[in-house]
């Protein structure tokens, strides 16, 4: 390979890329831009071409897939909305760095992969997938008295509306109420009109502000390992106690508290035993006394 045409791709793609980043954010403002749409299907059929002259056959590879949804996207096959400019961004930021491990000889290990399944699934399928995750985030009203309830009724909606798969904070710290919930992030899958659900948290009583994403398989961020603390000094209610199984059900982690006059009742027990045989990773802090021997014994730690 001789640098003057390594130094010529360099200068050529640099200025794509950075032409290819002005006109996603053209195409955000104004989603229904034929032109823009045009000139970005061009710009990944330049990548295509240059990339594979480079023998750089990822980035060919990459840059053809998306050359095929923009072809789909300016025939007016497939609509442009904010999940797709979502998706838009991810792939230029694997696009940039593709690029760069190519030209310095390095092996990409990010999520192409993953992208081109989701392009592939809106080319044959003309959608992101039958269930989608979604990041929400909901804000409580800071006037609002009775925040912690107002935060399990969000929750509740947000059950009924699909499989939560984390969510932060853990339910068993609202069901203490030890926490001033100010703001609910979740992690959903969902299968029905995005639309309806945002609709259905702004009409709940004292909510704020509503934002919600599509969360394409990447790594997610504070509500990544759904934590669920347990503590053993206090008495659990029979609701609340269904509630702390539902969410131990999706917990990764099960933290163990023990307070002043750790005193675990059989309901507790059993609930914490179910953990373990879920291969639960479950943790304990200091102390304990005989709760923890006990548990001990029963192979939990």
């Amino acid at each position: 390979m001789e640098w003057n045409y390594l130094d010529a791709y360099i200068e050529e793609t640099g200025e794509q890329l950075s032409r290819l980043e002005q006109l996603l954010l053209e195409l955000e403002e104004k989603p229904e831009q034929s032109d823009v749409l045009n000139e970005i299907f061009r710009i990944m059929h330049t990548l295509k071409g240059s990339s594979a002259t480079m023998g750089f056959s990822e980035v060919a590879d990459f840059s053809h897939n998306l050359e095929s949804l923009f072809d789909k996207l300016r025939k007016g096959e497939l609509g442009v909305n904010d999940e797709l400019i979502d998706l838009f961004f991810e792939c230029l930021d694997a696009l940039k760095k593709m690029i760069t491990a190519a030209i310095k000889g390095e092996v990409y290990d990010g999520n192409a992969a993953e992208l081109v399944d989701i392009i592939n699934n809106l080319i044959h399928t003309g959608s992101m997938g039958e269930n989608t995750k979604w990041q929400v985030s909901v804000k409580i009203n800071g006037d609002c008295m009775m925040k912690t309830a107002r935060a399990l009724v969000i929750v509740k909606y947000l059950e009924e509306m699909g499989n939560i798969l984390s969510i932060d904070p853990p339910i068993d710290v609202l069901i203490r109420e030890k926490l001033e919930c100010k703001e609910i992030v979740a992690v959903i899958e969902i299968s029905r009109d995005i639309e309806d659900i945002i609709l259905g948290l702004k009409n709940i009583q004292d909510v704020e502000n509503v934002e919600i994403r599509p969360v394409h398989e990447k790594v997610r961020n504070k509500v990544d390992m759904n934590d669920v603390k347990i503590n053993l000094s206090m008495q659990y209610k029979v609701e609340d106690l269904q509630r702390l199984k539902e969410a131990l059900m999706r917990a990764d982690v099960v933290n163990l508290e023990f307070g002043e006059n750790p005193n675990m009742s059989l309901a507790l027990l059993q609930l914490i035993l179910a953990a373990h045989r879920e291969n639960k990773v479950i943790r304990c802090e200091k102390g304990g006394g005989p709760v923890v021997k006990m548990l001990k014994l029963m192979g939990v730690f």
